[in-house]
């Protein structure tokens, strides 16, 4: 039997996409029973059920989802419950899109990001109480490297879709991301989600040549790359873990082993992130093995045919994951780090992709910075983290904030106590300027790590309460906006 619940006026949504459709509420009806029966549902849905809901009512669960289907198949792109007018109240047994796990079909990985992206815009605490884990990337990493090539990208059915339209994609994408780095991922990851579950829903409902395909694919993955980047900036590391995994997917669909191999790094620097907040030794030391496995595992996937820009990328999140491994690395650290600066000083990039256009001379003069502050080797530290703040452009403002709490840190080890107070300053002005939870993470960091000097010097005493007042309201605002 079809219930509805009392609504509260009319419902503009619906009536709008109904009009959209060319849909009748007689044929809405008619669709809706159908949807119900290819998925083992039987529901009443009639014309006075659709005169109900236009009105103000909300249906029963599965009801919402069936006209949302229904409605998909009618407009051929995606649409939600929401964009229905309805309440998203999905009960949890009927959520399987978790994220985790490799589909066995390009439309299987599809309607997971479209189902993912959808949950994550509409459910403020999507996901919220799932914890990330390094261990599920093993599955995925393996998938890309046993998985035949792909079948065609073609589709026939649908509003045609040609290559400016993917064009306007990537450009959307690389838009968002200079962004992304100018105000930190608080400020734009929303937007980030609705272009992905756009274009998702795009894929699954429109039509064009195989290399079209490839080529949409690619720019799809591009986006869900960027939904997982900024979902971790603003500490959502769960989900940010399901984005990675499902941009790998599609980056592999696409036939890409590139990009797929540039995910894997990022997966493996998301890895060495995680591992170096975690408290226990044990846990640290398995996130780094993970990332060192997926390190490899790009460049094994990548081969002969990774760019002198790609082959850097990878082997500078392996010394990074290498010295998150710790005592007895440092000979694999130093060949790492010299195969990083011996590829990239092979780079023209004229002949790079334009998505590994981020990764710059700066970016890797910070990585090996790290890199050789772990190693205890503070003067080289400083002289390659300086150079990455030298060179970051005007935009990169995150970026600058990341390097500035770096410098901070590595002249409190040299006992420079004015430097440190002076970069840190530095690092909390930029910090208010970025809306970026991986930011406040450092900051806190840093804080900790003062604590036993804060006594002796008047500086570090200033730069203590400076970072204390920031990072409650910093924590506020960053709940505010995140969402």
């Amino acid at each position: 039997m079809d219930t509805t619940q009392p609504g509260s006026g009319a419902n503009p949504l619906l009536r709008k996409l109904l009009d959209e459709a060319d849909l009748s509420k007689g044929a809405l009806a008619r669709a809706v029973v159908a949807a119900g029966a290819e998925q083992g549902h039987h529901v009443g849905t009639n014309t006075t059920s659709v005169t109900r809901m236009l009105a103000g009512a909300q249906p029963h669960w599965p009801v919402p989802r069936l006209v949302a289907r229904a409605l998909s198949q009618q407009l051929h792109r995606e649409v939600s419950v929401t964009d229905c007018g309805f309440a998203d109240q999905t009960p949890a047994e009927e959520d399987p899109h978790d994220g985790l796990h490799c589909s066995g079909t390009l439309e299987q990985t599809v309607r997971t990001v479209v189902e993912m992206s959808g949950r994550d815009m509409n459910r403020r605490r999507f996901l919220l109480g799932s914890a990330f884990t390094s261990a599920a990337f093993a599955e995925p990493a393996l998938f890309a490297l046993t998985i035949p090539p792909s079948p065609s990208a073609a589709r026939s059915t649908g509003p045609r879709i040609g290559m400016p339209d993917v064009e306007i994609i990537t450009e959307t994408v690389a838009h968002l991301r200079r962004l992304d780095h100018r105000y930190g991922s608080g400020r734009v990851r929303q937007q980030i989600i609705a272009l992905l579950n756009r274009e998702a829903g795009t894929v699954l409902h429109g039509s064009y040549s195989d290399k079209t395909g490839k080529a949409l694919l690619g720019a799809v993955a591009q986006a869900a790359w960027l939904a997982g980047a900024t979902s971790a900036d603003v500490g959502r590391h769960a989900l940010a873990q399901r984005y990675y995994i499902q941009t790998l997917n599609l980056a592999m669909s696409a036939g890409d082993r590139l990009y797929a191999a540039n995910v894997l790094s990022h997966m493996s620097r998301m890895a060495v992130q995680i591992g170096h907040a975690t408290a226990k030794d044990r846990h640290r030391v398995g996130h780094a093995r993970q990332a060192v496995a997926l390190a490899r595992t790009g460049q094994q996937l990548a081969g002969r045919a990774a760019t002198p820009a790609l082959t850097a990328l990878m082997s500078a999140v392996e010394a990074r994951g290498l010295v998150l491994l710790g005592d007895g690395e440092a000979t694999a650290i130093r060949r790492a780090i010299r195969a990083a600066e011996q590829s990239y000083d092979r780079v023209r990039p004229e002949t790079e992709p334009t998505w590994l256009s981020f990764y710059t001379e700066a970016e890797l003069a910070a990585d090996v910075g790290r890199c050789l502050s772990a190693l205890g080797e503070s003067e080289q530290a400083i002289h390659h983290i300086g150079h990455a703040l030298a060179q970051y452009e005007p935009w990169r403002t995150r970026s600058r904030c990341f390097v500035q709490i770096d410098l901070s840190a590595a002249h409190l080890v040299g006992r420079d106590h004015e430097q440190a107070a002076a970069y840190g300053r530095d690092a909390v002005r930029t910090a208010t300027h970025v809306s970026s939870q991986r930011s406040h993470d450092k900051l806190a960091t840093l804080r900790r790590n003062l604590g036993p000097h804060t006594g002796g010097s008047p500086e570090l005493a200033d730069l203590d309460q400076r970072i204390t007042r920031l990072l409650p309201t910093a924590s506020r605002n960053e709940d505010t906006v995140s969402r």
